[in-house]
């Protein structure tokens, strides 16, 4: 069943092509900007190759903040380009020449004004919730069914974080700091108490998804209406 009456096409189109040059932007800006920045903080630990940055990132923040390779090293590059890090190229024998980034004055400098720097409220982006948003014409039973497996993927999600919570006790031994250690912490309880919430909020809405109404929509609803 459609919901939808006679549209301007031209205007839709127009004003689908508007909002997806906007998403973009704030795609691209939201992915360089903290990626950079993360970089820039794993560099003041220590001078590192972008692969090094991939597996620290893989091991430490992806509960949070992931990356690809092919990021970090255009942040890198765009990073270097700004003078906020600098690189050299150092040679292994029987190996592939290794490109090791180090952080600049410059860097440093950057990196405390961001940290320092309260940051706006992000909007979120939950692509299931897309699908619950337009699932009028699924039955109750498979709207459920969404919300059984979220929640069963979330846990399987929880259960794979006790390697980051591995990590994080690792690297507290190796650097013996307790700050950096209870910051790392926090970081971690933050992204597990944040999956359990969703959890027991999926749990609490299952009996309301099916109890949901039937459609029935009034005659001639048009989109300029809703």
């Amino acid at each position: 069943m459609s919901i939808f009456g006679e549209t301007d096409r031209r205007q839709l189109a127009l004003t689908l092509y508007s909002h997806s040059v906007i998403y973009l932007y704030s795609y691209i800006k939201g992915i360089f900007m903290p990626l950079s920045h993360a970089i820039l903080g794993f560099l003041e630990y220590k001078p590192m190759s972008g692969y090094d940055l991939k597996k620290l990132f893989d091991r430490s923040v992806a509960h949070f903040w992931s990356a690809t390779q092919s990021h970090i090293y255009k942040a890198l590059e765009s990073l270097e380009s700004e003078g906020l890090v600098t690189s050299q190229v150092i040679p292994q024998e029987g190996k592939p020449n290794r490109k090791q980034y180090q952080i600049t004055d410059a860097g440093k400098t950057e990196l405390r004004h961001w940290i320092s720097t309260p940051l706006p409220v992000e909007s979120p982006r939950a692509a299931w919730l897309i699908q619950v948003f337009f699932a009028h014409n699924l039955t109750n039973e498979e709207i459920a069914n969404l919300f059984e497996k979220r929640i069963e993927s979330l846990r399987t999600y929880l259960s794979q974080l006790q390697n980051a919570q591995k990590t994080i006790d690792e690297n507290y031994k190796k650097v013996g700091v307790r700050r950096l250690q209870s910051l790392w912490q926090l970081t971690f309880d933050y992204g597990t108490d944040h999956y359990k919430n969703e959890i027991s909020w999926l749990e609490k809405t299952l009996p309301v998804v099916r109890k949901l109404p039937p459609l029935a929509m009034p005659k001639r609803q048009r989109v300029e209406e809703y």
